[in-house]
């Protein structure tokens, strides 16, 4: 079977010519296939030639790929261990040296000849109370002077041998005491430390140190205890929140958390951390392990403890974040695999594309231009039969083409042809406004849509004063260029959703959509005053003339476009019976019937030429 176009020209009303595209079923011998073209996709050489390539592809690519994702992912995991055990051994080392500085600090402080001298006193026991408060005021000045030039301790505490404390730099009176495993911390050898704890008044934590205070032989008289503020560790820790780590923070010995370089909710700091890993609880480790972080979120760790203390330094990054160049590296080798296969698979496609495609390509052309599609060009490459045979199938779709194209031409112009024939039938051959017929039908639908929306619809009925007498004293071909200037005048008037019709001889209907009667009226009086200082030349003479409008709208003065129009009418009458060269709206008189409407309306205008 074949297809042929069969173009057929019908008679369509009076001007107008249509053409069908049919489709008749022509009987040949020629089946559209022959047997190389039916060959099984998977049996055919460009399949086989492809299939081939991919596999020589495929096995070389995810080999070397595996490779070169295992020895980058082992680097990246170097470089995490690297940069978490330098961040938590820095930020180990400098906290210790911060601490020692404070023993230090406090050493000197207790070793001082005020509190020597003074605890002396005390601890012989001063003669009378006075002489002992006395020994404790300047204690006491001395401890806070120390506190105001040093800032990073809150507060100084004077404690005695049995570990009461008996005064306090802040002047309050003293609440702290030394830690419970003081003595035996102090028989170790160990420096006397206690347990951060958190301050309900500032919500900081805090941390209590205390240097014995000896006399000369040595013997201890007391102990001087400072309240050290742990903001100066959480600076010392955001110094080291670098090369990709998120947080680093503090635990003591009970895994509690003390300080963090970042905001630490309350909770975090009265409790023992959730926080898990591989091994149990936080301790040093030499390789970073992925766990969930006290705030709920898979991290990956590495513990370092503090040399000399129970306490233990955790470097944290995100997961998703430390392994964010493992995740763009998978992505970056799958799309370097999936490239070559694709760049491969396309090679080897268009080798065995190009060993099929000049007979594929002229069948399938044939059949575009058998189901009408003559668009067809087939390049001509080499010199072989299957190219001397696409010439000649390019000259017979030229042939069809030019033909088609003739066609075309003769189509367009034919609708070029309508759209005049349809220009002429709406528009008044004088004036070129529109013409009675029309202005009416837009006259309806206007008002149908005044209906749907509630909008008003007011019209103008204008007519030319006196325009019998232009006709007999200057001529009716000036009266035309009377008509043609009015014409031209009402067109720059007007809005552009407006519409202005010849209605009969010299009368004009003017149709303004959405405008009530006031507008309507301030509309007209702008046209009156406008044809009243407008000078026509007709003849090589000067025409003056004046118009007179009537003005009526829906729904408020007709109930319908019949008694708009003859509302509008009644008011032109008026207008001309008040002299002419004005303005009248109407007064809102019912006209009964069509037959009375036009009735009155030709005995009107009959009238008006006469006068």
């Amino acid at each position: 079977m074949q297809t042929k176009l069969v173009w057929r020209c019908e008679q369509s009303g009076c001007h107008c010519m249509r053409f069908e595209r049919t489709e008749v079923k022509l009987e040949t011998d020629i089946k559209p296939g022959t047997d190389f073209l039916r060959v099984s996709k998977l049996q055919s050489i460009k399949t086989k030639i492809l299939v081939f390539a991919l596999l020589a592809t495929i096995v070389p690519s995810l080999v070397l790929g595996g490779l070169f994702y295992l020895q980058n992912s082992e680097l990246l995991e170097s470089k995490i261990s690297n940069a978490m055990r330098n961040a938590s051994v820095q930020a180990s080392g400098k906290l210790e040296l911060w601490l020692k500085e404070r023993f230090y600090d406090l050493r000197v402080f207790a070793s001082s000849y005020v509190i020597s001298e003074n605890v002396t006193r005390l601890y012989n026991k001063p003669s009378s109370k006075i002489q002992a408060l006395i020994t404790l005021n300047h204690i006491k000045a001395y401890l806070r002077s120390v506190c105001d030039k040093f800032a990073v301790y809150d507060e100084l505490i004077l404690i005695n041998l049995s570990g009461k404390a008996l005064l306090s730099s802040t002047g309050d009176a003293p609440g702290q005491k030394l830690p419970m495993a003081w003595t035996d911390q102090l028989a170790a050898g160990q420096p006397i430390i206690s347990d951060a704890y958190l301050d309900d008044r500032t919500g900081l934590k805090y941390l209590l140190i205390a240097e014995p205070i000896k006399a000369g032989d040595g013997h201890a008289l007391g102990y001087l205890a400072a309240i050290i503020n742990l903001n100066a560790v959480e600076s010392i820790l955001k110094e080291h929140c670098t090369g990709g780590i998120d947080e680093i923070y503090l635990v003591d010995a009970k895994n509690r958390l003390m300080v963090s370089s970042h905001p630490v909710p309350k909770q975090f700091m009265r409790t023992n951390l959730p926080v898990r890993t591989p091994g149990g609880r936080l301790k040093q480790s030499t390789a970073p392990a992925s766990y969930t972080g006290f705030r709920d979120t898979l991290v990956v760790g590495m513990a370092t403890s503090v040399p000399a203390m129970s306490w233990v330094i955790v470097a944290e990054m995100e997961h998703q974040n430390a392994y964010a160049e493992l995740v763009q590296l998978r992505r970056i080798t799958l799309a370097l695999v999936s490239g070559l296969m694709l760049g491969i698979g396309l090679l080897a496609y268009l080798f065995g594309h190009s060993l099929v495609r000049p007979v594929r390509r002229l069948s399938r052309e044939a059949a575009r231009v058998a189901g009408g599609d003559l668009e067809v060009d087939i390049p001509v490459t080499g010199l072989s039969e299957v190219s001397y045979l696409t010439q000649v199938f390019n000259h017979m779709v030229s042939s069809l083409r030019h033909k088609g194209e003739k066609l075309a031409a003769a189509n367009h112009a034919l609708r070029e042809t309508n759209k005049e024939l349809h220009q002429l039938s709406i528009t008044d051959g004088l004036t070129g406004l529109l013409n009675r017929k029309h202005i009416m039908d837009l006259l309806d639908k206007e008002i149908s849509r005044s209906q749907r929306y509630g909008h008003p619809v007011t019209v103008l009925l204008l007519d030319i004063d006196h325009f019998k007498q232009v006709n007999d004293t200057y001529g009716h071909q000036a009266g035309d260029v009377v008509m043609c200037r009015l014409s031209e005048i009402l067109r720059t008037m007007v809005r552009d959703v407006d519409s202005i019709g010849r209605y009969g001889g010299e009368e004009f209907l003017i149709l303004l959509p959405e405008s009530d009667t006031q507008s309507g009226a301030e509309t007209a009086e702008r046209i009156r005053k406008e044809v009243q200082e407008l000078e026509i030349i007709a003849n090589q003479k000067k025409i003056a003339v004046t118009v007179s409008i009537g003005i009526s709208s829906y729904p408020r003065l007709g109930a319908d476009a019949d008694a708009v129009i003859c509302s509008a009418d009644n008011a032109l009458y008026r207008a001309k019976s008040e002299g002419r060269n004005r303005v009248a709206i109407s007064s809102g008189s019912v006209c009964r019937d069509n037959a009375v409407i036009h009735l009155l309306a030709d005995h009107k205008r009959a009238g008006e030429r006469s006068m």
